[in-house]
């Protein structure tokens, strides 16, 4: 017995190495590196090892396509699956076909060398294929629903690789099939030139033979290679580099298809899901990469390096410069100056005083909605950012707090401050509560089809806008408030979260101009973050120059320092009420790289990201207008509750000792810096909350609803999961938030 696995594992030990698809699978990870980033890519996609903070790995397991996850949606997901695989084999095909002449010898040669390259794609596709039932067993889906999905997944695959077959083997004949005539076949014209003048082609078919001792001839049969060296050289070059002219040809259909999702990208039906645009561009990109490595060889990771570099330097160019446009604001005018001395002449004693009167009068018409005789508790909301599992978190708990007293919640509220998706639930609440008091809709706004509408996806025509569109060619303009801008992604983002919430959030930000100052709906004060100096953009309809500055002391005497810039005054001359309401929320939720940074008609330029990088829940904003208007609070109200609608990480602080590797000390600096971003916020909200003790003179009630008790379980995306919108719906009902719930209702009574 020992002796025959001792001569099994003896033959194995010869047979593999000359095996043709363990040398092709072994050769990929020696050589390969720029095909096995991608399959690496795709790889920790589907294993939810990379992006599942931000939902990518759901583009994938759980695709939608117009709103549905079904099995056309993982058709579609298939078909471009299948698409990438043969763009695989043929970049590979290009790569390397060069080393094997025997293939020359072969009928259909394309078809026996992807057979045999097929150890990768097999590997991803069973892993892919597990995931994905995996997930759907979890996320409550029935048996035959499963089977269904997988099956579309499938069959889309098997299509589009049984079609690409097709059109090769119509393209390419082999070198050993004479015609009836007794003429070889196969010499296509512009081919033999490209033989002809090859030299390093055919010094490498000369020098870089691989031996090949068996193949696959089918799945099933193994089968002994032929020797090539009968035939010419010239004539097997001739038949490997077929392929490779109709190779080209897929290459541009894959431009074209690309270029044509762009134009069409408007019309729901052509918005693919965001997974199958991932292997689509994948795709894409593989065949560039085969297309220089065809010409360059060996050079082209260095060509390729280089090149990059210099279209960095070009992009920085006026002329190719791509820039993301506030849609609404004014462009055509001379833009504004940001700059130190307008940041004083902003802030002057008159304008500070105006506006603090303003300011002052809103809080008498908030203060003339209820009984003179007694004093009404103030409301301040604090929502927190998390993406669409703080917008259904914030909803949710909206919905609930304010329908339990009555309407009350709202009805005392003033202020709405916070970050990213919180911003978006609150703003769709606020506006939905308003349009129902005065009668301009029939449905309740704690209606459960409202609470749904927040957790429909919105990250898919954002990562389908960002593969077809913006890492391209942005063919298509758009026309808003009497301007033409170029379409983006951020642009795909405010369309879907119009059309989830039923556009009643498609305003301009003007429009809440009078509605706030007559407290007929909480102010809100949008603050995004300004990327070259970390300042905070205050955007809202009203003016707040008394909110963008300190006053420390430097020697004797005070001194203004201003840590944030006013919106409505910095860009006065460039239609700031014109901007869309839906653009100003998502620029206070700009995640890096989902949503673009925005540049705004300013000199210099100013981006922003997301409003959490200063203050994620509000709280900062919300205490310094508190101490600004302290003596009118102090006389007119019965103190103030401020309401934190929490859906970020829980604010205990984990203690922990992590290893000390080499590589970790290389990091750490720079890591220990960005894990302790969110607990210096933590620290400073503190500090900020003693000290509001001390200084204003009323009472400051702090009532919080958390979604997370431990850790967030929850992805930070744009895409939730059916488990997750059900386990956050479900978060109101624990002890803790019961308890808030019962808290909200006590410190209501009137």
């Amino acid at each position: 017995m020992f002796t025959q696995i001792g001569r099994w594992i003896k033959e194995a030990w010869y047979f593999l190495p000359s095996f043709f698809p363990v040398q092709l699978f072994l050769l990929h990870l020696r050589r390969s590196h720029i095909l096995m980033i991608f399959w690496l890519l795709l790889f920790l996609f589907v294993n939810r090892a990379l992006g599942v903070n931000y939902g990518f790995p759901y583009l994938f397991l759980t695709p939608e396509y117009l709103d549905k996850v079904n099995f056309l949606s993982y058709f579609l997901v298939g078909l471009t699956a299948g698409l990438f695989v043969m763009s695989y084999h043929i970049s590979s095909y290009i790569y390397y076909s060069y080393r094997y002449t025997f293939l020359a010898t072969l009928s259909r040669p394309l078809w026996k060398f992807c057979i045999n390259n097929s150890v990768i794609p097999l590997l991803f596709f069973t892993t892919y294929l597990y995931q994905t039932v995996n997930i759907l067993l979890h996320e409550g889906y029935s048996t035959l629903t499963i089977l269904v999905n997988i099956s579309g997944l499938l069959s889309g695959a098997m299509i589009i690789i049984s079609l690409m077959f097709t059109y090769f083997f119509s393209t390419i004949r082999t070198l050993e099939l004479p015609d009836e005539k007794g003429k070889e076949r196969g010499s296509i014209k512009p081919l033999k030139g490209i033989v002809k003048k090859d030299k390093e082609l055919r010094e490498s078919v000369l020098e870089n033979q691989s031996v090949v001792n068996h193949y696959l001839k089918n799945p099933f049969q193994v089968k002994l290679a032929r020797g090539a060296t009968h035939y010419q050289h010239e004539k097997l070059l001739e038949t490997i580099q077929q392929h490779h002219v109709s190779a080209s040809a897929l290459f541009i259909l894959l431009i074209l298809l690309v270029i044509g999702l762009s134009m069409v990208s408007g019309n729901r039906p052509f918005m693919i899901p965001a997974g199958a645009t991932i292997f689509l561009i994948f795709s894409l990109y593989l065949m560039i990469t085969g297309a220089f490595y065809s010409r360059l060889k060996t050079w082209t990771l260095t060509i390729g390096i280089v090149g990059l570099l210099i279209l960095n330097y070009l992009s920085g160019l006026p002329p190719f410069r791509t820039l993301n446009y506030a849609y609404g604001m004014d462009y055509t005018v001379e833009p504004a100056h940001y700059n130190y001395d307008n940041l004083s002449v902003f802030t002057t004693d008159s304008i500070i005083q105006y506006d603090r009167e303003k300011a002052l009068n809103s809080l008498k018409k908030w203060r003339s909605k209820f009984s003179r005789f007694k004093k009404p508790k103030l409301i301040i909301l604090n929502v927190s950012g998390g993406g669409m599992r703080s917008t259904l978190w914030t909803m949710r708990v909206l919905q609930e707090a304010d329908s339990i007293t009555g309407g009350d919640l709202f009805r005392h509220s003033h202020l709405i401050t916070g970050s990213s998706g919180g911003m978006l639930g609150a703003a769709y609440f606020r506006e939905l509560k308003y349009r129902y008091t005065n009668k301009l809709i029939d449905k309740s706004p704690y209606h459960q089809d409202f609470l749904f509408n927040t957790a429909k996806d919105a990250l898919n025509p954002v990562a389908f806008t960002l593969a077809v569109n913006d890492l391209f060619f942005r063919f298509r303009k758009v026309e808003y408030a009497g301007h033409t801008y170029p379409m983006d992604r951020g642009y795909a983002f405010d369309r879907k979260f119009s059309k989830n919430t039923g556009g009643v959030l498609d305003k301009s930000l003007g429009q809440y101009k009078q509605l706030e100052m007559e407290s007929e709906m909480p102010t809100m004060i949008l603050g995004p973050t300004i990327i070259g100096d970390g300042r905070k953009l205050l955007m809202s309809s009203q003016n707040f120059s008394f909110l963008t500055y300190t006053t420390p002391f430097e020697g004797t005497r005070k001194v203004r320092e201003y840590d944030a810039v006013e919106y409505q005054r910095l860009f006065a001359g460039q239609s700031p009420d014109n901007l869309s309401f839906l653009t100003a929320l998502r620029l206070s939720a700009s995640f890096p790289y989902i949503t673009p940074l925005v540049n705004l008609p300013s000199e210099p330029s100013i981006e922003l990201i997301d409003a959490g990088v200063r203050d994620n829940e509000g709280m900062e904003l919300a205490l310094r207008y508190l101490y600004e208007f302290r003596d009118w609070i102090r006389n007119n109200t019965d103190g103030v509750a401020i309401v934190q609608i929490k859906a970020n990480r829980p604010d205990e602080i984990p203690i922990s000792d992590e290893g000390q590797t080499k590589l970790d000390q290389l990091v750490q600096p720079i890591n220990g810096v960005v894990k302790s971003f969110h607990n210096l916020q933590i620290y400073n909200k503190s500090l900020l909350m003693q000290w509001s003790e001390e200084l204003l003179p009323f009472t400051v009630d702090v009532v919080r609803f958390s979604l997370f008790e431990k850790k967030d379980e929850v992805s930070l995306s744009w895409h939730l999961t059916e488990n997750e919108k059900r386990s956050i719906i479900s978060t109101l009902e624990n002890e803790t938030n019961q308890a808030a719930l019962k808290e909200v209702r006590e410190l209501l009574k009137m």
